[in-house]
């Protein structure tokens, strides 16, 4: 009778929860059809309901901040604007558009760098400290946080200084540096008490524990995680889905399987157990890894595969590579080696899609497998050489036959393999093209422009970036629908690319913003080039009644020193004083 009035008041509580965002989220709507609301007002609510729907639909995320940028601009509110960004930011990061999140976080640092508010910079670069986090590169992610933590330190809240150390404790457990993560989540833990915030409290608690399981205190871990999941009415759905699936891990740890797959399956498929994706990713790992221990190895296999198929897009990249490298691995531990190799061919396709690296660590671990092999073929021929030695002449020569066929399949296969590896590499050369490139207008993007920076660093010659933004491009698809505004955008980078020479290189940022770089250029002549540019995009004619004008901001470097932000910002801000002197003009240096 007590089990079930519990599992009722949960339900209850989960229930009151929901209803009472989903009755914010309403109310907030409602406000929106009043037509007397301000801009800033208008903005306010935008970025309220963004950021409400960050975690559970990233995608509504998108759409509304998207809506709040363009207000923000107009509006010269830098404050906003840095928010919607960064809010923007973070839930293309959480659909796994990393190249898209890069670039508006990026954006959202540079914003409030103008604004000088100490807590919107500590935010901005703490979500880009967790972009990188979550695309597993750990060192950029604590510089980042180093950056945040300098300005939490400057913040009037306290919430800032806290946040930034629960980030550092999540790095320093992905480090293995166990000691020290446990001490920044014990410096959060009491920044939380001393202003009583129990949720926040709980979730920092949570990384403590975590920071004693991987350090092997297992006991100390059951207890902190069992009284934070006590405690379900006091903490959001984040917080409960994290604890529940670092509880599993306790329990796998300690060999209690049972019990741990029931609080995988908990997490897996329950709204609230599974409110986090990462946890989620994590629960099928780990009921993978139990189902495998106790040898129910088709069930394991079920569950990797499973587990790519829902996580997909959905978390970091760090948790969908280890769903595909255990099941290489349980595939090559049961013999099916083609199997295996369809993983890892699956595997290196993903990861250049989604994080862009070399294959060395594919070719060493095939490369890993074939010395296996090869050690297999020197134990038969030591056998048969044994054999050889003990029987008569006959079986000399049928051993020689033996032999002679699997040297000839093992050179066919090791010829098979070098093909499949060759293919791999032109796969990848094709995804990384595809990488650099706006999938609707065909010029490049954001990284294409980086990477032909990069590699004129450090000759000689000057470099000129202009920044160019449609003006009031919203009207334009709020006018005429987004298939028009699809064709202005494609007829816009068509008509750049044939304004410019062989040498200069145009992309697509995102949106409606565009840039083109030119290399090796008299800076004197950039801003007639610019002109030129604006005056021949207000001249062009589209299949309806429409124009388009462009500002332009303007920035210019030398290439032994000139990095793709430190041009970016500058023609930021000339585009930004653009926008201020009535748009359809051209400002820089």
């Amino acid at each position: 009778m007590l089990y079930r009035l519990g599992v009722f008041a949960i339900l209850v509580f989960f229930s009151l929860t929901v209803f009472a965002q989903n009755s914010t989220i309403e109310s907030l709507k409602a406000e929106l059809e009043d037509n007397t609301l301000s801009a800033s007002q208008q903005i306010d609510i935008f970025n309220q309901l963004a950021r409400l729907y960050l975690y559970s639909e990233p995608e509504q995320t998108e759409y509304f901040t998207q809506q709040a940028i363009p207000l923000a601009i107009q509006n010269e509110d830098d404050e906003s604007r840095a928010v919607a960004l960064r809010l923007l930011g973070m839930a293309s990061m959480y659909q796994g558009k990393n190249d898209n999140a890069f670039g508006f976080l990026t954006q959202a640092i540079s914003v409030a760098e103008i604004t000088e508010n100490f807590h919107l910079l500590s935010i901005c670069y703490r979500a880009l400290g967790v972009f990188y986090e979550l695309t597993v590169d750990y060192d950029s992610a604590m510089k980042f946080y180093i950056e945040a933590l300098k300005y939490a330190k400057l913040s009037e809240q306290p919430t800032d200084l806290a946040m930034v150390y629960n980030n550092l404790g999540n790095v320093l457990n992905s480090q293995g540096d166990y000691d020290e993560a446990a001490n920044y989540f014990q410096k959060s833990i009491f920044i939380h008490r001393s202003i009583k915030d129990v949720e926040m409290e709980m979730n920092a608690t949570v990384g403590l524990a975590v920071s004693y399981l991987k350090g092997s205190d297992t006991e100390k871990a059951l207890q902190i995680l069992t009284t934070v999941r006590e405690q379900q009415s006091d903490i959001s759905d984040f917080t409960y889905s994290e604890s529940t699936v670092n509880l599993a891990h306790v329990h796998n740890k300690l060999g209690h399987y049972q019990q741990a797959i029931e609080l995988y399956e908990y997490v897996i498929n329950d709204p609230r157990g599974g409110a986090y994706p990462q946890a989620i990713a994590a629960a099928y790992l780990g009921l993978a890894e139990v189902l495998a221990v106790m040898e129910n190895y088709d069930q394991a296999l079920s569950v990797y595969r499973e587990g790519i198929n829902e996580i997909r897009g959905k978390t970091s990249v760090e948790s969908e590579m280890a769903l595909y490298e255990d099941l290489a691995k349980l595939e090559l531990k049961l013999g099916n080696y083609e199997a295996a190799a369809v993983v890892q061919a699956e595997y290196i396709e993903r990861r250049n899609t989604i994080q862009p690296l070399t294959q060395n660590g594919i070719i060493q671990k095939l490369e890993s497998q074939l010395k296996v092999e090869r050690d297999v073929i020197k134990l038969q021929e030591a056998l048969l050489q044994q054999e050889r030695d003990s029987r008569h002449a006959s079986v000399y020569l049928f051993a020689s036959v033996v032999i002679s066929l699997f040297c000839i399949v093992l050179i066919l296969a090791l010829r098979l393999r070098k093909h499949k590896l060759l293919s791999l590499q032109e796969t990848n050369h094709a995804l990384t093209v595809a990488s650099q490139t706006d999938y609707l207008t065909g010029v490049g993007n954001r990284r294409y422009l980086d990477n032909k920076l990069l590699n004129k660093f450090g000759k000689s010659g000057d470099i000129a970036f202009l920044l160019l933004d449609i003006d009031y491009f919203k009207n334009i698809n709020d006018s005429h629908g987004h298939d028009v505004g699809d064709e202005v955008l494609i007829a816009l980078a068509n008509q750049l690319t044939s304004l410019c020479n062989e040498d200069d290189f145009v992309a697509r940022l995102g949106g409606e913003e565009f840039a083109i770089l030119l290399l090796d250029t008299d800076t004197s002549e950039v801003l007639t080039f610019a002109d030129k540019v604006r005056k021949n995009v207000e001249e062009m004619t589209f299949s309806v009644d429409c124009k388009i004008t462009i500002s332009i901001g303007v920035s210019s470097g030398n290439m032994k020193s000139a990095t793709y932000d430190e041009l970016y910002k500058k023609a930021d801000l000339a585009l930004y004083q653009a926008k201020r002197k009535g748009r359809n003009t051209v400002c820089g240096e």
